[in-house]
């Protein structure tokens, strides 16, 4: 009998172009959807804890979907076996059902909310929303400002790695390539940039085999995996891509055939060694060195922005929590749970 698996992921992340993700890729895996609707604090992280609870229980593998704006919470829960997925579908991931009753459903627990009392707070809540605005926008200017960065130090690797050494790595790679048919698509992240700093969950991928090139920071690994996928595409191989977090155009891992490439270290995995050009290196060391402390300030800066973004969200959920009637919300909790399959 195969081991429970539980597994926590992102299905957004804050990138250098802004909020990206994957929600509409998410509700197009599950047989069932319910959205979930309402303002901060309403209670949506909680029923969807509980609904992952009730999937644990009868022990069935659980996908947790974090939030990047705060990964104490939930933006889905999927239980693969039963078909189900229940999510947020609030800004900035709206969402709507596909085939809305047939299929899909809403949960609004919005209407457990006071709507005289907010009403009365318009004012504040509409200053804090500005504030939340602002400070995202502030995080997003940094992250751009770091992804340029690190495109420098990249520019020097492409460099230091041959044409040769590079098509050599990748063969390697195709060789131990799954090529399985009739497989799906995923997209989703292991790895997301947070008021919390650049959290991972990479445990997640592990699903079978991993294979591993081992990089310094500043190398584009997109450059190494995307051959591999566009390969997985051709043969129809089921495949899922670990977007960077920082550039969602780009992958920083691949599970193929449920086998995993990535440039992140794994234990136990093979590794494989790229060999560089040792004078473009040491030419470019300070350059290099410059590029990744630079690095590192805008994206300790763009952390920042985000962690005072969460204490304005705080400070606006406070408003939403105070006007919930929470005995209405638990019998609208008990009855959904009671549905599920």
């Amino acid at each position: 009998m195969a081991e429970q698996r539980i597994r926590h992921l992102f299905p957004g992340s804050n990138t250098c172009r802004g909020f990206v993700g994957f929600f509409e890729e998410l509700r197009r895996k599950a047989g069932r959807t319910v959205i979930l609707k309402g303002g901060p604090g309403v209670g949506k992280s909680t029923l969807m804890r509980e609904t992952g609870r009730h999937f644990e229980q009868q022990g069935m593998d659980v996908n947790y979907y974090h939030c990047s704006g705060d990964p104490d919470s939930l933006d889905g829960v999927f239980a693969p076996a039963a078909d189900f997925l229940v999510m947020d579908g609030t800004a900035p991931h709206t969402v709507d059902p596909a085939v809305p009753g047939a299929r899909d459903g809403i949960l609004n627990l919005g209407i457990c909310l006071n709507e005289g009392q907010l009403g009365a707070q318009a004012t504040e809540i509409e200053e804090l929303q500005r504030r939340i605005s602002d400070r995202y926008a502030q995080a997003y200017r940094y992250l751009r400002s770091a992804q340029a960065i690190r495109d420098d130090a990249a520019a020097v690797y492409r460099e230091a790695l041959s044409d040769q050494e590079r098509k050599t790595l990748i063969r390697a790679w195709l060789a131990d390539m799954p090529s399985d048919r009739d497989g799906g698509e995923d997209h989703v992240f292991v790895q997301a940039i947070t008021w919390k700093g650049v959290l991972q969950e990479t445990d997640a991928m592990l699903t079978g085999r991993v294979f591993c090139v081992d990089v310094p920071w500043g190398f584009d690994a997109h450059a190494l995996l995307l051959p591999l996928w566009q390969t997985a595409v051709a043969r129809g191989t089921a495949r899922c891509a670990y977007h960077d977090p920082l550039d969602a155009a780009r992958f920083a891992h691949l599970s193929i055939g449920g086998a995993v490439f990535t440039t992140a270290v794994m234990m136990d995995a093979p590794v494989m060694a790229p060999q560089m050009d040792g004078g473009v290196l040491r030419r470019e060391s300070q350059r290099l060195a410059f590029d990744r402390a630079v690095y590192d300030m805008m994206l300790n800066q763009a952390v920042e922005a985000l962690a005072e973004a969460k204490k304005h969200h705080d400070s606006l959920e406070r408003y939403y929590m105070d006007a919930m009637d929470y005995e209405r919300l638990k019998e609208i909790a008990q009855r959904f749970l009671e549905k599920l399959p």
